[in-house]
């Protein structure tokens, strides 16, 4: 058993030998930096704040942000000594973020003063440009924490689009609301019986035009979605709810136009207005996750272009074809090209899934999605980047049609709507014939309060209320849903389907197994741990804790080491070469086709001319990926799809024991074929995935859920976010959705019954304005608390539910206990 300590800054356990500094244990450098800057600066207040509060710092450069192409975008104001920026830091999360960015001035003299909107996570700056720029103030932010994340102006457009529609909705809110109260105020003569002509018939014009602009401007989206779905012959609940708006309304106007009574304006308008709060509760989404990346997302935001043999910097948008690019170690490909110039090992499983790693030489082609692992390279670009091999899944009508899934799935408010409608007019007609043919004075008053009461409004209001409570108790476990229509049609899913590397499995750095043919002598340890401590690859951090583990940390003085990219690393200790690396770089010979070497799982070992064997970091389950498989199969059909092949995945084998269950080497257009064909068969698919190449399997699926170990930063096109360190609690999210649109079907059942006794007044044909007024608001109010307090009580026995998993990630534990098994095998 090994106790983990956690960072004092950012809060993460200390795998690698923590690092003590003042008297505290911290992960890596980079925290012990951030926590000397603000000492240095008089800034340790941010610690008290909250405990621990801090990120871990980004070593991403921004300095391509003084191009022109990005300066003039993120620049709101200039006069060439002080400039005004904005910067969106999504990983703000606390009054210590406040507290710190609110005081950069301290950390920089170069920043006058900079103010943060916490709730849209915006950051702006005031500074001197002449002691420092654009992209030094990133640097600073990222260097604390606090990476900024930029898009692209297509992205920015439509977050500006989505945001002027909020703003469009919340002053519908605000006007119902208003004609609402105000409509009330001057209604209160009619319910008290107060009779004054003069004043009554002065406020019933009042009432009239309050109401008129409540209808037809807090309410024309009603008009437009129902004329919209007449067009495509569909019936949604609006349509009901339009219908008795309308009659409530035309009655209304008649009757105070008549001088026949005060009709039933305050309860129009009063419904309006919660249902204006609740379209607002429902578009409202989380601001620091995008859902619908497009692949450009993904690519950097500047290339370097090779101009008459000199760099220069230009934004993506002005690749063209014939372009000779630079691409250095750990970039992203933009677009389909030939290796110009360098040899590379490209990593596809960005695109594809699969793990291995491709060898390229000069002149063979290089598709768009690839990551470039090596030395700095040159490639030619030879297509445009909307007509790259990686565009070709974005050419699929699921990418090209954003109405894919809400027009190819009723949700459960429509499905009534229609059944509703129905019933509600046959109602009014019998009741209208009825009353015609025995007393013809009541007949219009039936139909009219029929149609009034038996609006069903309150559905429409419980519904987003319910379900957005929903979505919020599931952001408190890092689950993260795109609307409240993710969350019901996560509830009607009876078939799941994974992916595997990167969802199920990770490399997240297990003690390994070892392969010598010969025992390892201690001060060659010493040796290799020292080499391995002077780079960054993954694996050679990897080995770094290996080796630490095994109790081998002195550090020796070593004069010569080198670092070739893509292959390994070389030094000579006291006159013997150490190497390690792949295993071509050290001479091994491997039984692999010569296209593809694993070196995410294997590190190779050369000392004195003689190959020892390898260390090798298998690819890891994820913790308690076994029991939440079981759980899943109880309830689900489960399947796996992956990219890999099946050599590479044969441990999963036993989690999937039905025939044709697991399928590998698929591609995305597979995977997309083979939800397709599930939905054919009348299947309700979720996709569980992660990347790139699962894009198209989380358009096609009913739902979509992106594993992202950074929600930050990777945020792939779905419906849902989850964290990896979440994942164990995926059969109670899916069971908590379960248990959420019953919870609606309950409020439809009680908004039943207030309907019942409002129509038994309104058959009657003597439904007074006061009983109306009572009934309907009373009803929505109703629905509002039992949406409230049925998800908060459900939100609860979902939290101690989760508290029972054995994951540190959902029980929120200070300490890990782990236990590692360590072996030294022979060759």
């Amino acid at each position: 058993m090994e106790l983990l300590t956690s960072c004092f800054h950012c809060g993460e356990d200390c795998t690698d030998k923590p690092i003590s500094f003042a008297g505290h244990d911290f992960c890596c450098h980079g925290c012990q930096q951030i926590y000397l800057l603000l000492s240095d600066h008089s800034l340790n207040d941010y610690y008290t704040c909250e405990k621990p509060p801090g990120h871990i710092p980004s070593a991403r450069n921004f300095s391509y942000l003084n191009n022109p192409a990005f300066y003039d975008r993120l620049i709101l104001f200039t006069n060439h000594s002080i400039s005004k920026s904005n910067f969106y830091l999504p990983s703000i999360h606390c009054r210590s973020c406040l507290y710190l960015l609110e005081n950069l001035n301290k950390l920089d003299q170069g920043v006058m003063s900079s103010k943060l909107d916490f709730g849209k996570k915006e950051l702006t700056v005031w500074f001197k440009e002449s002691l420092i720029n654009l992209g030094e103030l990133a640097n600073l932010l990222a260097s604390i924490g606090y990476e900024p994340i930029l898009d692209s102006e297509e992205i920015v457009g439509e977050k500006q689009k989505f945001s002027n529609q909020q703003k469009s909705l919340l002053i519908k809110m605000g006007v119902a609301g208003f004609c609402a109260g105000n409509i009330m105020l001057f209604s209160f003569p009619e319910y008290l019986g107060i009779d004054n002509g003069s004043f009554r018939q002065l406020f019933g014009f009042i009432n009239v035009a309050l109401g008129s602009v409540a209808v037809f401007y807090s309410g024309s989206d009603y008009f437009k979605n129902v004329w919209t779905h007449l067009k495509l012959g569909k019936i949604t609940i609006e349509a009901p709810i339009l219908l008795g708006i309308m009659v409530g309304y035309t009655r209304s106007v008649y009757e105070v136009l008549s001088k026949t009574g005060a009709g039933y304006m305050d309860s129009v308008s009063g419904l309006l207005f919660f249902l204006i709060v609740g379209k607002w509760f429902q578009q409202k989404s989380f601001d620091f996750l995008s859902f619908e990346r497009k692949y450009t997302s993904y690519f950097p935001l500047v290339i370097t272009k090779l101009i008459d043999g000199e760099q220069r910097m230009a934004p993506l948008q002005e690749l063209k074809v014939g372009d000779h690019l630079l691409i250095r170690n750990q970039e992203i490909i933009p677009a389909d090209s030939v290796l110009y110039k360098g040899s590379s090992q490209i990593d596809y499983s960005f695109v594809t899934g699969e793990s291995e790693i491709v060898t390229m030489k000069e002149g063979n082609s290089i598709y768009a999605g690839g990551k470039h692992i090596g030395k700095m390279i040159e490639i030619e670009v030879k297509k445009d980047l909307k007509q790259s091999h990686l565009t070709q899944l974005w050419e699929h009508q699921i990418f090209k049609d954003p109405l894919f899934k809400s027009e190819n799935w009723e949700n459960f408010a429509n499905k009534v709507g229609v059944y509703f409608t129905v019933g509600l007019l046959s109602l009014a007609l019998l009741v209208g014939i009825y009353w015609f043919l025995w007393d013809p004075t009541k007949w219009q008053n039936a139909v009219v309060s029929i149609l009034v009461i038996a609006c069903p409004c309150s559905l429409a209001i419980s519904y987003p209320f319910a379900l957005g409570h929903g979505i919020r108790w599931l952001a408190k476990f890092n689950f993260y849903l795109k609307d409240i229509q993710a969350l019901e049609r996560m509830a009607q899913v009876d078939t799941i389907v994974f992916d595997k590397t990167g969802t199920l499995t990770l490399q997240l750095g297990e003690l390994p197994k070892t392969y010598f043919n010969r025992v390892v002598k201690n001060e060659e340890w010493e040796h290799l741990y020292t080499i391995v401590q002077q780079s960054t690859h993954p694996i050679s951090r990897q080995a770094q804790r290996f080796i630490a583990h095994l109790g081998h940390t002195s550090e020796i003085s070593i004069e010569n080491i080198q670092e070739i990219t893509g292959m390994g690393l070389e030094s000579t200790i006291d006159g013997v070469l150490y190497r390690v690396g792949s295993a071509k770089f050290v001479g091994f010979q491997t039984k692999a086709p010569t296209d593809f070497y694993r070196s995410e799982t294997q590190l190779y070992i050369q000392i004195g001319g003689q190959i020892l064997g390898y260390i090798e970091f298998p690819w890891e389950n994820r913790e308690g990926v076994e029991l939440m498989l079981r759980k899943l199969q109880a309830r689900y059909d489960v399947y796996l799809l992956s990219g890999d092949q099946k050599s590479n995945s044969a441990n999963l084998l036993d989690w999937f024991p039905k025939e044709g269950h697991a399928l590998f080497e698929c591609s995305p257009m597979d995977k997309m074929k083979f939800i397709h064909e599930l939905q054919q068969a009348g299947k309700k698919v979720a996709m569980v995935g992660d990347g790139l190449n699962d894009a198209g399997a989380f358009k096609q699926a009913h739902i979509g859920i992106a594993i992202s170990d950074d929600h930050l930063h990777f945020t792939p096109s779905s419906d849902a976010i989850l964290q990896g360190k979440s994942m164990i609690g995926l059969p109670a999210f899916f069971k908590f959705s379960n248990q959420g649109l019953n919870l609606i079907k309950i409020s439809f059942l009680v908004s039943l019954v207030y309907n019942m006794i409002g129509l038994s007044f309104a058959i009657q044909g003597n439904l007074s304005p006061l009983v109306a007024a009572i009934l309907m608001p009373l009803n929505s109010v109703s629905m509002l608390l039992l949406a409230q307090v049925g998800m908060n009580t459900l939100g609860k026995k979902l939290k101690n539910k989760l508290k029972s998993y054995p994951s540190r990630s959902i029980c929120d534990s200070n300490h890990i206990l782990k236990t590692d098994k360590i072996g030294i095998l022979e060759n």
